[in-house]
C-alpha cells in the first residue's frame, strides 16, 4: 500500500472552471512526491487547506492520468464556509496544500467481469466521476454500464460537458439525468432518482452499484436495489461525513466504534448493516 504523507504539500491549481453559482471544478498538480505516495483510487479523498484558514476533506474526483494528464487530479469543490469560500477563488497558478490519499483501497479487480450501476445524487457525482471514468478506460471488462444522475435543477447538474460525452457514447454506457424541477427549455425527466429504476432495463445478475448522495436517496435507492435483486455485498455506497484528521485520530468520522476515514468512505451495504448510525 502506498505511503501518503501527513504534512500538506503545496500543489499547484492548473484549471477553475465554474460548474455552477457554488461549484467550482479544479485541474491540480499533484504533491511533489514520489509517483507512488501519490496514487488515489477511485473512492478516496484528500484533506486540501489553505495556511492559517483551515483543512477539510474532498473525494479525489479525477485520478492521475485517468482522464487527466499523468501528474494532476481534480477535485470539486462547493462554497460553503470560510475555508471554501476561499479555495474557491483560487485562479490558476495560486496553491492550495494536500495531504492524502486517505480512505480505504478497494480492490477493483473484484467488480472486472460484471454490469454496473452508478447513481449520484446532487453533489454526489463527484466522488462517482473517477468510478465510471476506471469503468470506460477499462471498458472491456466490464459487461453493461448504467449511469443515474439525479440533481434539483439543470443548473445544478455537475460536470455537463462530460455526463453529454458519456451519452454520446450511447450503448457503450447507458446514461439517465433527472431533475426535482425544472423550467421552460429543460427536455429531460422530472422526478427523483429512483423513478430511473422504474422498469430498469440493465442487469441485475451479480452486477455491482455504487451510490453517492444525501441519505434519503440512500434509504430509497437501497430499497429499490435490493427489490430489484442486486446482492447486499454488491450494493456501494460512499459517505459524506465530516472528517478532519484523515488518519483516526480525531474520532469526528467515528460511527458505532468504526473510523470512516480509514474503514471507508466506500462501503458495502453488507457493511453498513452494522453500522446503524451510519446511513
Amino acid at each position: 500500500m502506498p505511503q501518503v504523507s501527513m504534512i500538506p504539500a503545496p500543489c499547484r491549481v492548473l484549471e477553475a472552471l465554474p460548474q455552477n453559482a457554488h461549484d467550482v471544478r479544479f485541474v491540480v498538480e499533484a504533491p511533489p512526491l514520489p509517483a507512488a505516495a501519490f496514487a488515489p483510487e477511485p473512492g478516496q479523498f484528500v484533506m486540501a487547506s489553505l495556511p492559517g484558514i483551515g483543512e477539510a476533506p474532498f473525494c479525489v474526483s479525477a485520478l492521475p492520468g485517468e482522464g487527466t494528464a499523468p501528474g494532476t487530479f481534480e477535485l470539486l469543490i462547493r462554497r460553503t464556509g470560510r475555508l471554501t469560500n476561499l479555495l474557491t477563488r483560487l485562479r490558476p497558478g495560486e496553491t492550495m496544500y494536500v495531504r492524502g490519499p486517505y480512505g480505504r483501497r478497494v480492490d477493483w479487480e473484484r467488480f472486472e467481469g460484471a454490469s454496473l450501476i452508478v447513481m449520484a445524487g446532487g453533489l454526489g457525482l463527484a466522488p462517482l466521476r473517477a468510478f465510471v471514468r476506471r469503468a470506460l478506460l477499462r471498458r472491456d471488462a466490464f459487461r453493461r454500464i448504467d449511469v443515474m444522475v439525479g440533481a434539483r435543477s439543470p443548473d445544478e447538474l455537475l460536470f455537463k460537458d462530460e455526463l453529454a460525452a458519456w451519452k454520446a457514447r450511447r450503448d457503450d454506457v447507458h446514461v439517465r439525468l433527472i431533475v426535482d424541477a425544472a423550467r421552460e427549455g429543460w427536455g429531460g425527466r422530472i422526478g427523483v432518482i429512483t423513478t430511473l429504476l422504474d422498469n430498469f432495463e440493465g442487469e441485475v445478475d451479480g452486477s455491482h452499484a455504487f451510490l453517492c448522495g444525501p441519505p434519503v436517496m440512500y434509504r430509497h435507492c437501497l430499497k429499490r436495489l435490493l427489490a430489484l435483486g442486486l446482492y447486499e455485498g454488491h450494493l456501494w455506497l460512499t459517505l459524506e461525513r465530516r472528517m478532519r484528521c484523515g488518519i483516526g485520530l480525531c474520532g469526528n468520522c467515528q460511527v458505532s466504534g468504526h473510523y470512516l476515514c480509514q474503514e471507508g468512505p466506500l462501503f458495502s451495504y453488507r457493511e453498513l448493516r452494522q453500522l446503524r448510525e451510519a446511513v
